[in-house]
């Protein structure tokens, strides 16, 4: 045989036995800066994924070989973000993608929220999985759904026989992987309820691992007050020893501006007390909800927007009712900045839509109550207040974002932290917002492989420069999606990639201790 044959064939051979000692992988993210989610100071590291986990975090040098090589010099590797308060469960169903929600870092959402939900739990889990969804998506189950199916949507107490039948269609959702209870007590008709009502369905759900989350009764000076119903909350957890979450926490109206140094001090007693208390918030000084229910007072709703027509049309309660609107719209910044975010008069305040209806605007407010009502967006938090909530350290990153194209919230809350509280006014560190966004909703929820990157770990990841994200929706334009995030990846798989979704369905549904 030729002598030089043999002397390239040896060359080659000793070339190719080393790759071919490598570990097989799928991708391998090369030289990030990597936010392990913890907290703890970011490092330069490779991150290796194989199947749908994180396999190896370090340097990987030449121990591993994949197809997919992503160079993420000068860029942030971390995982990807987890939203604990959404109102996605209509949007999947619709959508699948919920590709807003990629295309801000979001790949894991909490759906369930504010005391309503799908029922059961069981179909809606498996529509999902059968249709595929781009985030991996969990959810809790609605006190005011359970209370719906029992009682309807009447203002009264619940008798022991009907708190049981909740108890009843409560236990179903458990078994499922609900991971806990949800209360909206402004809403109907949770508002209709008495503490003592949700005491027992929460103490129900201790055995079972669950979490109490709620939109408290009163987030301004209305009903019992702000500072009341904070307490009404922590109570629940000191009484069904459960941990308990406040949802979107804020100080909602100027007439409780300046009361964040009072509320954080009453969870902090808590705490101590050894209850187990977070927060959630949306990095907005505007709310979203409904002409109903923020201009309306609970009383008049008995019956839902049925029971609140057929009183409308009497004229005696009809004046009181307009008396307690009247207070309500002031509350609630006052008719020029009351903004409508669905409908006919999206994009307009009530100040505007009532000059084309020819109207006040407490009387174009009664018009649109008796037609059903719309979307709102009212700006009614300073910007004291949000930032005082923001810097504690458990406080969550959320959305609070339902449909897609009335409030920027579910196209842009997480890249709008970034882009304004992050990186312009410095109010918190990326370390820090991205540990609120992913490692402390895992342990808030008891996620048990998500939010970190780490061996072991679903491969929910993000690739970015902070710099370039940018927060595009805005309450003109809600439907403008977030960019700057270039690589997005669910599960192990590239569901973002360069800055474009890339109609990949690889989200899981996450039920409770079955992660």
């Amino acid at each position: 045989m030729n002598k030089s044959f043999l002397c390239l064939a040896s060359i080659l051979l000793l070339s190719v036995l080393p790759l071919s000692g490598r570990e097989k992988a799928d991708i391998i993210i090369s030289g990030g800066t990597v936010y392990n989610g913890s907290g703890a100071e970011a490092v330069v590291a490779d991150v290796v994924i194989k199947g749908e986990r994180i396999i190896y975090v370090g340097k990987a040098g030449k121990k591993f070989k994949a197809d997919t090589i992503i160079h993420a010099d000068g860029y942030v590797v971390c995982p990807g973000f987890i939203d604990p308060h959404s109102h996605q469960e209509g949007s999947l169903l619709r959508t699948r993608s919920d590709e807003n929600y990629l295309r801000m870092g979001v790949t894991t959402v909490f759906t369930g929220m504010c005391g309503g939900s799908h029922y059961p739990l069981s179909e809606y889990f498996a529509k999902l999985e059968q249709q595929g969804i781009g985030p991996n998506t969990a959810s809790f189950t609605g006190h005011g759904t359970l209370r719906g199916k029992v009682m309807g949507e009447v203002a009264r107490l619940s008798t022991v026989e009907e708190v049981e039948k909740m108890k009843e269609y409560f236990a179903e959702d458990l078994k499922s992987g609900s991971f806990g209870l949800s209360t909206g007590l402004f809403y109907v008709p949770g508002c209709f309820a008495a503490i003592d009502e949700v005491y027992e369905l929460a103490k129900f759900m201790a055995p079972y691992g669950g979490i109490y989350t709620t939109h408290v009764r009163n987030e301004n000076k209305d009903g019992i007050g702000l500072q009341a119903s904070i307490e009404e909350a922590l109570n629940v957890g000191r009484v069904a020893v459960v941990p308990v979450n406040i949802s979107h926490i804020k100080c909602l109206g100027k007439s409780v501006w300046g009361q964040s140094d009072a509320i954080i001090a009453m969870i902090e007693k808590a705490q101590k007390e050894g209850v187990k208390v977070t927060a959630d918030q949306y990095p907005y000084q505007a709310s979203g909800t409904s002409v109903t229910s923020a201009l309306f007072p609970a009383w008049c709703r008995d019956g839902g927007n049925a029971g609140l027509r057929k009183r409308l049309e009497d004229s005696l309660t009809c004046e009181k009712i307009k008396a307690e609107v009247a207070e309500l719209i002031v509350e609630r910044g006052g008719a020029e900045t009351i903004l409508f975010t669905s409908g006919k008069h999206q994009g307009k305040t009530l100040e505007e839509v009532a000059c084309e209806m020819g109207l006040s605007p407490l009387e174009a407010t009664i018009a649109l109550a008796r037609k059903g009502g719309a979307g709102l967006a009212t700006f009614v938090m300073c910007e004291e207040d949000i930032a005082n909530f923001m810097k504690q350290p458990w406080v969550m990153n959320c959305t609070d974002g339902g449909d897609f194209g009335g409030h920027p919230r579910p196209a842009g809350s997480f890249a709008e932290k970034i882009q304004k509280y992050v990186m312009k006014e410095k109010v918190i560190s990326l370390g820090d917002m991205i540990h609120r966004s992913t490692d402390l909703v895992a342990e808030t929820y008891r996620l048990n492989d998500r939010g970190r990157i780490a061996a072991g770990a679903y491969a929910d990841v993000l690739v970015f420069k902070p710099e370039e994200i940018r927060a595009n929706a805005t309450f003109k334009s809600p439907k403008n999606m977030a960019t700057g995030f270039q690589y997005v990846i669910v599960n192990g798989t590239i569901t973002i990639d360069h800055d474009r979704y890339t109609g990949a369905l690889k989200g899981k549904v996450i039920r409770r201790n079955a992660q």
